[in-house]
């Protein structure tokens, strides 16, 4: 131990008088190291959470499914079941969410709620900031209305008072208790919510009656493995508990119950091949080949050093030390610089994270702060121990050249030289293998990061179908009991409230008109149902749907072909009418018109569509309905009046700036009711960006790698260039004492130099091309064989290259041929 202290001791003075190479090495490795260790961090929170928790390992997800549906949620009754009817899965406990308005009476605000049992906070050993968390008291029949609100919300929308423990709020029109504030941090399993509540509360909060319900799936459930209870006999107790339910509360459709048990640390086995983490695995691939850049600058440097130092080591040899000490020596040094970058690099990773977690934990379409609170990528013991393996990699890799230097090498020849030990040029050629690798690698990354751009581009440049600019979308929270009661007053089926919230809006100063949407335009999915032509029997078509209300067409911006759009004239009582986009159209009718013909739609969701035909009154532009990246397919509008939804979003066509407008409408919405709140409010734009965050994340990332791995891959040209130079400055005396000019030996140099930039490139491509199936999934409109990147990419490459190889070049070209001469 001692001797190892003493080669790292020495180690780091020798490089600590050299910043010139200390520095450059720890920042590559540094930027290496970090992305490696965040990106690895990202790929765990994926396929193996971490839960903070007691006993974690322990801790286990519970869900129903059946053959033909892997997976279910759950419903309240079965919890009780599952509690009575096993004891190998205990503690229990069941959450799921809800949209929540929130008042103190002198703000609002919207949040995403959590619902969840009493021993929900206990089984997370989570703490109160303030006032006390949910117990299992709270759940009993006539315990009174109680909310523990988050950390977050708590600072973010109430203000922070910590008077408002034991004050009401009005939730969703309820008046409910603060009893606690959550501990800062606090997430339970997966998502954080703003504010909790007892399931008690469900059916008042959410105004579905379906906590007594056995039909209603709606709950997730977590409990722990009982003390000396396996895994598998947990799953025998479930099965067999599955067989009961099965007798005492078959399911709808008469499918065998499957009961999962399954720990929370391990991703489904379904979801581990998805795209997604596919995805997730490439930006892993592309940093470790970043990583592996950085390897080889750093074993580019120590051979040089290794270069420098064979008369001392020549010396200590011929003094007795032995060729171990000298390998120890190497690595130490390898070693330091290392660990160094390993240390620095914990923050390039933390920045790194970070800037993932804001693409990935993004507002979805139309959910707002959806994610609000919740932390994805997290470090611990797996990501420190990843760090340190990678530096440890690293040093190993780096010191490879030198150690086999000194293992195979005659130590005592350099002695025997008239010179340093250097003079021969030996070395030179493993460097210029090094740098070959260099170059396919910087290649392979410059054109991963250059075709990523050139799809966000494109994708970015996509048509839309409609006119985004100047678009506001605001999704509104309107509580359920909100629609209850306008359905009750007016026999209206709760249009009347959405009837105002449309007058208010269309007032708002700004606004120059203004609809109502179910999906928003590419909302990233679609709701789908069958569509069939009167005319056309045999031919079924499946069929992404929208509901609608007047103005629609003309606020968003999509042009009717043919006919008209729906609107005042398709109330309730009306005829049924629909408009069709072009692709629906061309599939139906072909070339004949669509207008006037009947329709007949299927949709198991809300059967009461199929009972009467609907009329095709006008035929829409097609649209990118589900993403950017989607074209257009067969598409249906339903009047908002006629096929009725509980949810639906604000579209505003206005010319106003968003920190102009959004006060307005907010003030508006509250005055048409008290309980109304945005969820989310966005420019059409910033809504278009976020459906591509995938896409920016990937090209930002494979970016940074790319212009990295260019300056690495330079700077090791140019230096080896240089040393290349300097060794051979009595060659070149010579060539131009004997009649060569400075111009030739410049030439020569140039073209040395450009050669193994050829040779790297040749390899580099040769590399990107057979990857090309895999870069195909990130990619849109282009394939991976892209001409007009591979051809920008290498000549991008062969200018810097260049550069750097004429810099030593011209050096080379004004040595004194009679002075280079007299001091050999």
């Amino acid at each position: 131990m001692r001797e190892i202290v003493r080669h790292l001791s020495l180690a780091a003075r020798s490089l600590s008088r050299q910043p010139a190479i200390l520095i450059p090495a720890v920042l590559t490795l540094a930027l290496g190291i970090g992305s490696n260790t965040a990106l690895f961090a990202y790929l765990v929170a994926i396929l193996r959470p971490t839960l903070d928790a007691p006993a974690p390992e322990r801790v286990m997800t519970v869900y129903s499914a059946t053959e033909q549906v892997p997976r279910m949620n759950s419903s309240y009754p079965e919890l009780l079941e599952i509690v009575k009817g096993q004891t190998a899965v205990v503690d229990l406990i069941a959450a799921s969410r809800f949209g929540a308005s929130v008042s103190d009476g002198e703000r609002s605000a919207f949040g995403w709620g959590g619902l969840t049992t009493g021993g929900y906070f206990q089984f997370f050993g989570a703490r109160p900031a303030f006032g006390r968390l949910l117990q299992p008291a709270d759940d009993e029949p006539g315990a009174p209305p109680v909310v523990v609100l988050s950390h977050r919300f708590w600072m973010g929308s109430l203000g922070g008072d910590p008077a408002i423990v034991g004050k009401d709020l009005r939730i969703n029109g309820v008046n409910v208790t603060v009893v606690g504030i959550a501990e800062d941090g606090f997430q339970g399993p997966g998502l954080a919510s703003a504010l909790y509540v007892s399931v008690n509360l469900s059916d008042r909060l959410t105004g579905t009656r379906r906590q007594q319900d056995p039909a209603a799936r709606w709950l997730y459930f977590y409990g722990r493995l009982a003390p000396g209870v396996s895994l598998e006999k947990a799953r025998a107790a479930m099965t067999v508990l599955g067989k009961s339910l099965d007798r005492a509360a078959p399911l709808d459709d008469g499918k065998p119950r499957l009961m999962v048990v399954m720990p929370y640390n391990q991703l489904d086995p379904g979801y581990e091949t998805g795209e997604f983490v596919d995805r997730a695995r490439m930006l892993m691939v592309v940093a470790s080949a970043f990583l592996l850049l950085g390897c080889a600058s750093i074993a580019n440097l120590l051979l040089a050093r290794a270069i420098s130092k064979q008369r001392e080591w020549g010396i200590r040899a011929s003094l007795g030390e032995g060729r171990g000490r000298l390998v120890g020596g190497v690595i130490a040094e390898s070693l330091v610089l290392c660990v160094a970058g390993g240390i620095a690099g914990l923050g390039v990773a933390l920045l790194l994270a970070q800037r993932i977690e804001d693409y990935v934990m993004g507002p979805p379409a139309g959910l707002g702060d959806w994610l609000q609170g919740t932390r994805l990528i997290q470090f611990d013991p797996r990501t420190a121990a990843f760090a340190a393996l990678a530096s440890v990699v690293c040093a190993l890799l780096g010191a490879l050249g030198p150690v086999l230097r000194i293992l195979r090498g005659d130590l005592l020849a350099p002695l025997k030289t008239d010179a340093t030990g250097t003079s021969t040029g030996q070395g030179l050629a493993p460097r210029k293998a090094l740098l070959v690798a260099q170059v396919a690698l910087s290649i392979l990354l410059l054109l991963t990061g250059g075709l990523l751009a050139r799809t966000l581009g494109r994708a970015q440049d996509v048509d839309p179908g409609f006119k985004a600019d100047g678009l506001i979308l605001a999704t509104v929270n309107i509580p359920k009991n909100i629609l209850e009661e306008s359905k009750t007053a007016t026999g209206s089926g709760g249009n009347t409230i959405y009837a105002r919230v449309l007058e208010s809006a269309r007032a708002t100063p700004g606004v120059s008109s203004a609809s109502l949407s179910h999906v928003l335009p590419a909302a990233g999915f679609g709701r789908q149902v069958e569509v069939k032509s009167l005319d056309r029997q045999d031919l079924e078509i499946e069929a992404t749907f929208n509901t609608v209300a007047p103005d629609y067409f003309r606020t968003v911006g999509v042009p009717i072909l043919a006919g008209r759009p729906l609107d005042e004239r398709d109330g309730a009582d009306a005829p049924r009418a629909v408009v069709v986009n072009q692709e629906m159209a061309r599939l139906l009718w072909e070339q004949q018109p669509a207008v006037g013909r009947m329709i007949r739609v299927n949709d198991p969701a809300s059967p009461e569509v199929g009972e009467a035909p609907f009329e095709v009154v006008g035929v829409a532009r097609n649209t990118r309905t589900q993403s950017l990246l989607q074209p257009p397919g067969p598409m249906v509008f339903f009047s908002f009046e006629q096929r009725r939804h509980p949810r639906m979003t604000l579209v505003l066509r206005s010319s106003a700036p968003m920190a102009t407008l959004a006060p307005g409408l907010r003030k508006a919405l509250r005055q048409t009711h008290p309980d109304l709140t945005i969820v989310d409010l966005v420019t059409c734009r910033e809504h278009l960006a976020r459906g591509l965050f995938e896409q920016r994340m990937y090209a930002e990332i494979a970016g940074l790698f790319a212009l990295l791995g260019l300056a690495v891959a330079v700077v090791g040209l140019f230096g080896l260039m240089s040393y290349s130079v300097t060794l051979r400055g009595r060659e070149f005396g010579i060539r131009m004492a004997i009649g060569a000019r400075p111009s030739d030996v410049q030439r020569l140099v140039v073209r040395q130099g450009m050669t193994l930039v050829a040779i790297g490139m040749a390899v580099g491509m040769l590399g990107a091309l057979t990857l090309g199936s895999v870069l195909s999934t990130f990619l849109y409109g282009m394939k991976a064989s892209d001409p007009l990147t591979l051809a920008v990419v290498p000549a991008v490459l062969a200018a810097v290259s260049l550069l750097a190889c004429w810099l030593p070049a011209r050096r080379a070209a004004r040595f004194n041929p009679a002075a280079t001469l007299r001091q050999a």
